[in-house]
């Protein structure tokens, strides 16, 4: 019992942690691209930004499911957060481009249709499974398409294409738009890491007894 609190603590934690490293890298790199010339090197900066912050939400994913028991797959944890980081800014480029609201959650069905893999190879990678043997699952679907909809969500306020109601007082440093879109965002964000660890901690057929409280290595045999 003992046991399985302290493992239930560590993984909301975890998760808690995800949203807070995700949310400040996308809210940084926002911040600085919507407005930053093509090619300049505010834009490097803000680019550089969201991969690092990519790569370390990717490091506590994989810890927050297993532990440190486990040795990292830093190469493939690498890989996907560039590839994350690739599909952001080419929704931000999207979006941008986009003519109208219709425009926007076109990007957004683009988003998440692009999201569906690179979810479910994260996923087998956090589950030790071989990366290119499921490229689409049910719950990955489902994860890009809450992320993705964050994200056009998370767009459409911060840029006042949807405005926020006049009794939303701003909270320095942040306008009333911007404080509202970070909220949509780290709402959607936890959600999405929660769902998506609970969903990696699935039993197997190897192991019918996993749960959130469950463990398999350090944090899961």
């Amino acid at each position: 019992m003992i046991r399985e609190a302290i493992l239930v603590t560590v993984r909301g934690v975890g998760v808690l942690l995800l949203t807070a490293v995700e949310v400040t890298a996308l809210s940084v790199w926002l911040g600085i691209a919507i407005d930053a010339p093509p090619a300049s090197a505010g834009l490097a900066v803000g680019v550089g930004a969201l991969a690092a912050g990519m790569l370390v939400a990717g490091l506590l994913s994989y810890v927050t499911v297993n532990g440190w028991g486990r040795p990292i797959p830093a190469r493939t944890v690498a890989a996907l957060a560039l590839v994350g980081t690739a599909l952001w800014v080419g929704w931000l480029a999207a979006v941008q481009s986009a003519d109208g609201f219709a425009g926007i959650v076109a990007a957004g069905v683009g988003l998440a249709a692009a999201l569906v893999p690179r979810h479910s190879v994260a996923d087998s990678a956090v589950r030790g499974r071989r990366l290119l043997g499921s490229l689409v699952q049910r719950a990955t679907i489902g994860l890009a398409v809450l992320e993705a909809a964050g994200a056009t969500a998370w767009f459409l306020v911060v840029t006042g294409t949807v405005p926020v109601p006049a009794w939303v007082a701003p909270v320095p440093p942040f306008s009333p738009a911007a404080f509202v879109g970070l909220l949509v965002l780290a709402a959607v964000t936890f959600v999405k890491h929660l769902l998506a660890v609970r969903h990696a901690l699935r039993p197997t057929r190897q192991s019918s007894d996993a749960g959130w409280g469950s463990s398999r290595g350090t944090l899961r045999e």
